[in-house]
């Protein structure tokens, strides 16, 4: 039996990258991007509120549903109002994007699968675990395929994608019969731009928009999200039936926490998210005059500075995460992430500035 598991890089890049700037002293970390800020009050005593709930035998709850609690699900309904209208019988909670992709994944073993190129090292090893063809393309190409996973705003490089280029891609997977995955982990911080896919004609019936609340609302430790699958989508009732049989869903007292983040938290919620734009924002007018993209609508800004430049950073006591960790197109980049405090976006655009100087 071929053991797809052998395919894989022998370190998960965020791992190999952590031990590197692990080793160094003095070092500012903006590689993994992991949240800073804490959660909003109100988020925390919602969650001791449920917590006390299942003290009592009158308010105690046992499994969740398989989709999410009703609460949850209206509140993700309300929270797409004015860009897509959805139905509750259409989201489906999550605990985070990875691990759903790679459960989502099992429906399409041995598919065709094409792939943004530089790109998320989890979409290629999900699908190198289930035995997948990945050609990697930044339109779509003559042949058909089976699956598109599209991420924007983008990691690693920032950028957000028209709505001209995401109808490109609807009109492509409906005239193959394909299915597109939309991975809107970074849309809060899109606000001017496209943010769900179901914005655009026709993703209704072939697009599945999976979202995480990591970033959105500092959730990296608690791990909540959500899936989008409109009932034109012949996957609807697949995912249902899919997910009762390999998932007893998230926490009552996670999902409680989500629904006040996305309701009467919001905006404080965002106003953490300006917090990192305003981060981004010092570190790219530090970078002024190098060849760089994203940072705007995203809290990553890709930076070309020739192979090499994930140690002469690290040199200048800033730790970025190595392009080429993102393919073989990023060869000559550097990710820069914003999830950092006030002063450390401070003190590495110094850095920053210093490294743009010495090239």
């Amino acid at each position: 039996m071929e053991m797809y598991y052998d395919k894989l890089p022998k370190e998960y890049l965020f791992v190999e990258v952590g031990k590197k700037i692990r080793e160094r002293k003095d070092v500012i970390d903006l590689s993994i991007g992991d949240v800073r800020l804490p959660l909003p009050k109100a988020v925390c005593e919602a969650g001791a509120v449920a917590a006390r709930e299942l003290a009592s035998v009158d308010s105690f709850r046992g499994y969740p549903p398989e989709s999410g609690f009703d609460f949850l699900l209206e509140a993700v309904k309300g929270y797409y109002a004015g860009r897509a209208e959805l139905q509750t019988d259409e989201i489906f909670v999550s605990d985070g994007i990875k691990s759903e992709l790679n459960m989502f994944l099992d429906l399409f073993c041995g598919a065709k699968v094409i792939l943004p190129t530089p790109t998320y090292p989890a979409y290629v090893e999900a699908n190198i675990l289930k035995g997948n063809e990945i050609k990697y393309c930044s339109a779509p190409p003559a042949e058909k395929a089976d699956l598109v996973i599209l991420c924007s705003p983008d990691n690693p490089t920032g950028k957000v994608m028209t709505k001209a280029e995401l109808c490109e891609w609807v009109r492509y997977c409906r005239s193959c019969n394909a299915t597109l995955i939309f991975d809107a982990a970074y849309e809060a911080f899109a606000d001017g731009a496209i943010r769900s896919i179901f914005e655009v004609d026709g993703a209704r019936e072939c697009a599945v928009e999976m979202c995480s609340l990591s970033k959105t609302a500092g959730f990296t430790g608690l791990r909540c999200g959500y899936t989008v699958i409109c009932k034109e989508n012949r996957l609807n009732p697949v995912w249902r039936r899919v997910k009762s049989c390999k998932c007893n869903g998230v926490s009552y007292v996670t999902q409680r926490m989500a629904t006040c983040a996305l309701t009467s938290a919001l905006p404080e919620i965002r106003a953490n998210i300006s917090y990192y734009k305003k981060n981004a924002e010092i570190l790219l007018d530090a970078l002024d005059g190098a060849d760089k993209c994203g940072g705007i609508f995203s809290p990553y800004i890709w930076l070309r500075c020739g192979e090499g430049g994930f140690e002469r950073l690290l040199s200048f006591g800033v730790g970025v995460t190595p392009g080429v960790g993102f393919g073989e197109a990023g060869r000559e980049y550097v990710r820069i992430n914003s999830f950092c405090f006030r002063s450390e976006a401070i003190e590495a655009g110094k850095r920053l500035k210093d490294f743009v100087k010495s090239r």
